[in-house]
Formats: structure tokens, sequence, C-alpha cells
């Protein structure tokens, strides 16, 4: 009877659906992401989009609850023990894999009769977290997992993945244990992120590396599952009518749309088209919806461009640093908050802020013309240059702002300047910015993530500002393999230390986005950061 309910839901399901009409529960819901997903492997995916859905169409061991506190997924309990070390849970014997009607079209009646009847198993946990920590796999997200036993030398190569420090009992397929190798206040926390998802090895094998790559290369056990995927229009995921968890699903349906226009997201937004969004910090707050949060994710500044013939020139651009006047910034309507760090305030190291961790270790280049002068000087002397021509790259909005700041810096460096601004719409900036075709822009800079080491691992190999620094990319190679809290914390200092002590970012202030519903939805819930969305409540 199952197997027959699945090929007809399946059947139904799989045409794409946007927001429907009608209210209450079962009905479908809506959401916009930029674009789509390159992968919904949880073990190799990175972008926001991508673990936003894995997390509606997966569940780990825990998960949290619609009050941010981390409660049962598939494990029934857990134990720690007393030195913190080691982690036993108990999984669920009832989680399915939900296997749609076109597995058997893709892989034949005998798997999809296996996988209609496989249960989500410890050794499924178990191979996930080989895969991700396997240097075959590539992980971006292995850094998560460095804290477990033998899993730093694994991905350096040096151990096989069977070494990890991850035991399930030969006796016993529903319990699993994890080694640390050293206490691990958020570890429960990195359970619900995508690397820690299951992963059937025996599906993963009949992918034949095509896993998360189609809705047929997708085997999901969370509340929701993976129904249909355009990449040029939407991915659809559907309400799992054999999810076994505690979490009531109450949507038929998540029509998950891609759309990078903030002016049409608020248009559907408004009009009930569209459920919910983040908008940034600049976009306007359309009516009939909801904030339901405010994530301090974004800073904005002066980005230079390190490929640049001049600012290639380290001194030029400290003296560019210390020249800024961050009081200008403050007077412009309270919705800007003066700011000199550079890893947003979301972001987290551990289980607290990375913010509220480094506190007055947070490197800045305060405001002197004095020393402005002093680096310029050295740097027109290393140029062998007597006059720099720049340009900045900025917002019309902060016109007026920005223009203060340059004749602060003409009145530092006098006639050794020749300075200019040009105002172009956000999105040519960021083209010149993507290209490398600029020397100074004023633009934001935003994390997606609340992990401060995925933010600041984003700028690997020089990112938007074409930096090339020894220092800072064996930085961002050592962050990947750290296991203990306090060297990731110090990895995460002397990498901020280095984007802003060089000269690289000069961060003016920081914002928040905005997480908005329509008012005509509830239910959906957010955490901290995007990729912790859940429809599973959301009902119209």
């Amino acid at each position: 009877m199952k197997k027959i309910l699945c090929i007809i839901l399946s059947a139904l399901l799989l045409l794409p659906c946007a927001a429907c009409a009608g209210t209450g529960p079962g009905k479908s819901v809506s959401y916009a992401i930029p674009a789509s997903p390159s992968t919904l492997d949880p073990q190799y995916a990175s972008e926001t989009g991508a673990k936003l859905i894995i997390n509606n169409v997966f569940e780990g061991l825990v998960r949290y609850d619609s009050d941010g506190e981390i409660t049962n997924g598939i494990a029934e309990s857990w134990r720690v023990s007393d030195d913190g070390l080691v982690y036993t849970f108990r999984l669920r014997r009832d989680t399915e894999w939900y296997c749609p009607a076109v597995f058997k079209t893709q892989y034949g009646d005998e798997v999809y009769k296996k996988f209609s009847e496989a249960k989500v198993t410890a050794d499924d946990f178990l191979y996930a977290c080989r895969r991700a920590v396997d240097p075959a796999t590539d992980s971006p997200n292995a850094a998560r997992l460095m804290v477990i036993e033998n899993a730093t030398e694994i991905f350096e190569g040096k151990m096989p993945t069977e070494a990890l420090g991850v035991v399930v009992p030969e006796d016993d397929k529903f319990t699993i244990i994890f080694r640390l190798t050293e206490p691990c206040d958020d570890f429960l926390a990195r359970l619900t992120e995508s690397e820690f998802m299951p992963c059937n090895e025996e599906f993963f094998n009949l992918t034949h590396g095509r896993y998360g790559l189609l809705r047929t290369t997708l085997l999901c056990n969370g509340p929701f599952y993976l129904s249909y995927w355009d990449p040029e229009s939407q991915i659809t995921i559907k309400n799992n009518k054999y999810y076994s968890g505690t979490q009531a699903v109450i949507p038929a349906s998540v029509a998950v749309t891609f759309d990078a226009n903030e002016t049409s997201i608020g248009k559907k937004l408004s009009n009930g088209s569209l459920s919910a969004a983040v908008l940034s910090p600049v976009s306007d707050v359309p009516g009939e919806v909801t904030v339901l949060k405010e994530i301090p994710d974004t800073v904005t500044g002066f980005a230079f461009n390190c490929g640049d013939e001049t600012l290639l020139n380290t001194n030029i651009r400290r003296a560019l640093c210390l020249g800024v006047d961050r009081s200008i910034f403050s007077k412009k309507t309270g919705v800007l908050t003066p700011a000199d760090w550079f890893i947003p305030e979301v972001c987290s190291a551990g289980h607290l802020s990375y913010r509220e961790r480094v506190a007055e270790k947070t490197p800045s280049l305060e405001y002197s013309e004095k020393k402005a002068l002093s680096f310029w000087q050295k740097g027109l002397e290393e140029l062998e240059a007597e006059e720099i021509s720049l340009t900045v790259l900025c917002p019309e909005r902060y016109d007026l702002q920005i223009r203060q700041q340059l004749q602060i810096w003409q009145k530092i460096f006098g006639l050794s300047l020749s300075v200019s601004v040009l105002n172009l719409p956000d999105k040519e900036i960021q083209d010149n910015i993507d290209a490398g075709n600029y020397q100074i822009a004023v633009t934001s800079v935003t994390s997606r993530e609340r992990n401060a080491v995925d933010f600041i691992e984003g700028f690997e190999g020089g990112g938007i500002f074409r930096f090339n620094d020894e220092a800072f990319s064996l930085t961002l190679g050592r962050l990947k393999t750290v296991d203990t809290d306090s060297d990731m914390l110090s990895g995460l200092l002397t990498a901020e230390s280095i984007i802003l002590n060089m000269g690289v970012f000069c961060t003016l202030w920081s914002s928040s986005s905005k997480f908005v519903v329509s008012n005509e939805v509830q239910g959906i819930t957010i955490i901290d950061s995007e990729t912790t969305v859940s429809f599973a409540g959301a009902k119209r």
C-alpha cells in the first residue's frame, strides 16, 4: 500500500508549484533565493540556498525547534561523557528514506523496492562523516568535523577514513558514537548542519558521481523531499508523508524560486505570490509583510583592488584606511552603525558570537592624519611616484558622505592625490568588482552563514579584493584543519587582522539584512541565518 501511495503522490507532485491560492494548513508556500544551487550534496554544498533546501529535505541526529533550542531529530536520545569527549546517540528505528516513484524508472524495480523499505541507520551518518573528511570529497565544510578524533589527519591524507573517531557498534545499527579531541560546546549545533546529514553509501554509489546534482540523485529523509528542480526557475520540495519526526509538517509543498532582483521580490511579497525572503539592508520593506528577524550580517566599506598597480602597494592602502573618519557615516539616518571590523556580527566562533569573543582584540586602523601621511609618503617612494590618481565607485545614495571622506583624503595628502567619484547602480558596481575592473569601491560584504570560518574562507585566493598574500593563504589553510577551539579563534583573529591591518578592506559601517514574511503566512521560522529557515510549520 505504501508503494502504491508513493507512486500516485509522486506522479501528482512532480509538477512545479508556486504559492497556491487559499489559506490554512496544507497549502503551499514559497520562498526566494538568488539562483539555483550548483549541488544539493550535503557533504559538498557551500551555497546558502543549497543549505537552506538541504536542511528541509534532510533530518540530522538533532535539529533546532522553533525557539532555537536543540531537540531530537533522528536521535531519540543522547548522552555526553563527563569529560565532554564522547557523544553517544540512540537513533529512532522508524525513520525511512523517501523513495519517489521516479526512482523505479531511473534505477529499476529492485532498487526502488529496496529503498522504499530502507530505514535510516547509524551507518548512514557514519558514511556521511567519512565522506566529509575524505580529501577526495574536498568538502568546503570539512572544518566543522575537525574536532572529531583523527579528522585532521584523514583530511591531510595521513590516515584512512576508517580511522575517524565515529563508531557504529557491530551489533547495533541504531547507535552511533563520536569521539572528540577536546570538549566542543557547539558540537550539537554542528550536528544540525548539512555536512552531518545522513548519506546512504549504496545509493551514493548508484549515482555514479552525480549525487545531489538532480532530483533523481538525492535520497531524502526530512520533513520534505525534493520533487522538482528546474535550474532556470525553481526547486519544489514536497511534504514527506512518511516523515516520522516529532515536528508537524503542515504545508503541502514549498516552491523555492530563483530571483536576485529585490524590486521584483518586494512586489511578489506585497501581492502575496511570495511567502518569505531575506532582503538586503538597503532594500525597502514592502507593504503587507512582517519583519520577523534582523540579521546583523553585513559590513560596508571601501574595497581596495589589490591587483591594481597602485593599490598593490600596502602602504598606500594603509594610508587611505588611516585617513578614514568614520564619524561622517553616523550622521546619515541612524540606520548605519559605524564599524571598524570585518567579520560580521552574525558570525559565531564555537557556540558564542565571534565579535563578543574577540572583543577588544579586534584589530583597527584608527583615524590618524599623521600616521596616514607617513604611510602615504612611504608608498609614494616605493612607487617612485609624485602623484596618484584614484577612482572610487559608489552608489549614489552614499555620494554625500563619500565625497566628504574624499575631501579629508585630499586635505591629508594634498596635491599628491587626485581622486574622483563615479556613481553607479549597485549591480554595475558588483559587476566591475567581479571583473576586477575597479580601484576602490564602496560595497557590502555579507555573511549568509553563522559560522565565522565559513565567512572568512570565502576570500580564499584573494576573493573580490584580488589579495595575494602568503600569510593569509596559510592562515586559511590552517583553519580548515584546526581541531581545538582556541586554535580556531586564533586563526580567525589572524585572518581578520591581515585583512584590516594591510588595508584590504576598510569597514565604514555595519547593517542588518531582514527576514520578512508575507502577512498571510505564519509558522516559517529562522534561527540565526538563512540556512536555518524551516518551512515545516508554515501555513497560509
